[in-house]
């Protein structure tokens, strides 16, 4: 018959081949959860360093300032404060229960990627908007002890590419947990 594929032909052999499933064990997910939570107690230790080198770098500098100059620092001080709390309840690692079989371990998985992608979808929200008073103010204070200049506009750009682009790091980040989650539900789909 001529439209029967010829089975000696390796591109028909190829093209009619039955899709293969991927199978996903215990270990697996054990071992993934493991790496994805080390990442994340990696992560947020560093913003936690982060977070104090801000801290006492603006503490340390208070004694210099008195009245409303004192607002820059004492506002970039309460920013970090408040990205170190919400990095904690938002973004903190959640340790895989050790007694948990392979659906309850997926599905905990599953759970711990969607958190933090949507930590990283909201980022603008809960860490880079609680420094623009601080810089709002720091410009504020230049402009009026030294007038607007290049230096000033070199230092409000500087901040503002920082800004954008720590932005779309995170939002990148998300993507990449994201495409993660819908291979793990397909893979769990093909369980079904």
């Amino acid at each position: 018959m001529p439209n029967d594929p010829d089975l000696n032909d390796p591109r028909n052999l190829w093209q009619n081949q039955e899709e293969g499933r991927m199978i996903i064990t215990l270990d697996d997910v054990r071992s993934r959860a493991a790496r994805f939570e080390r990442r994340i107690r990696r992560r947020n230790l560093r913003e936690y360093v982060a977070g104090a080198i801000v801290i006492a770098f603006f503490g340390a500098s208070l004694w210099r300032f008195r009245g409303w100059q004192l607002a820059p620092p004492l506002l970039y001080i309460a920013g970090a404060i408040y990205v170190v709390f919400q990095l904690h309840r938002r973004g903190a690692a959640g340790s895989l229960p050790v007694d948990a079989g392979l659906r309850a371990s997926l599905d905990f998985h599953i759970r711990e990627l969607e958190r933090q992608r949507n930590a990283l979808q909201t980022v603008w929200m809960w860490y880079l908007v609680p420094f623009l008073p601080g810089f709002v103010a720091q410009v504020l204070t230049l402009a009026i002890a030294r007038g607007i200049n290049a230096g000033l506009i070199e230092f409000a750009g500087i901040f503002l590419v920082v800004f954008v682009g720590v932005w779309r790091l995170n939002e990148s980040a998300a993507r990449k947990l994201d495409r993660q989650i819908q291979e793990l539900r397909a893979m769990e789909t093909d369980r079904e």
